[in-house]
């Protein structure tokens, strides 16, 4: 999962960080946390990043968390936001815009674990899991958060904007949890990428939004491509006509 702290007190932020640790902890979640103490730059980076959740000081520098928070639900309604403020005067403007939740500073960690557990009901309802055995544990791993899968000396590779999770067992074993999701393309032996992270392509390979390059196999190329190209159609066309928001 992604995340972002937008925040103007570097020591708020990593206090909340240190929460988050220990949330991704006990719970066994990935989460990736960007850290931004400029508004500007946060609202640059959510042109490019897509992220599941925001948490949002609401006195910042140049504007405030409310104003940012709409910005941000205006380009990605999916997106889930959590206020930490000073203040509770803002509470019941900030809920008239259906953010997730409002923390008032100094909160503790139990009361972020309850934000992040509802956040995580909340998205459970919509989101699409697959578990794989690393070591000893089972992980829980969100579809939309893996951007290519490979393997490599018996262990399935899983890359993810935030980590690799790495699980024994075959490619033909693990094939069958991603085959009902059409956003995933086999393009070479042993490797499946999620065309939602694709950049840019040419008849050789992908390049990823993460900046790595995947080799399309020549003797699947043209079949590679069109598939690639039917379902970028298709996803403009379901656009257009107001689903997959």
């Amino acid at each position: 999962m992604n995340a972002a702290i937008v925040d103007d007190s570097a020591e708020d932020i990593e206090l909340l960080c240190s929460y988050l640790s220990r949330y991704s902890r006990e719970h066994n979640v990935y989460m990736y946390v960007e850290k931004f103490t400029d508004e500007d730059a946060f609202l640059k980076a959510v042109g490019g990043t897509v992220y599941q959740l925001v948490f949002l000081d609401i006195y910042l520098k140049r504007t405030t968390g409310l104003q940012i928070a709409k910005k941000v639900q205006k380009r990605d309604p999916r997106c889930q936001i959590i206020f930490t403020t000073i203040s509770g005067e803002h509470a019941p403007v900030a809920f008239r815009l259906h953010v997730l939740d409002y923390l008032v500073k100094p909160y503790g960690y139990l009361y972020l674990k309850d934000a992040l557990d509802h956040f995580e009901s909340s998205v459970s309802r919509l989101a699409h899991y697959i578990e794989l055995k690393e070591g000893r544990d089972w992980t829980r791993v969100p579809v939309s958060d893996i951007i290519y899968t490979d393997y490599s000396n018996h262990y399935i590779q899983v890359h993810t904007g935030s980590c690799v999770i790495r699980s024994h067992m075959s490619f033909h074993d693990f094939c069958p949890m991603l085959s009902s999701y059409p956003n995933f393309l086999w393009c070479y032996r042993n490797c499946m990428v999620n065309m939602d992270f694709v950049e840019s392509y040419t008849d050789r390979a992908f390049l990823l939004k993460n900046q790595e390059c995947i080799p399309i196999a020549a003797a699947r190329r043209r079949e590679v491509l069109q598939t690639y190209a039917d379902y970028i159609f298709d996803s403009h066309a379901k656009k257009e006509k107001g689903f997959g928001i």
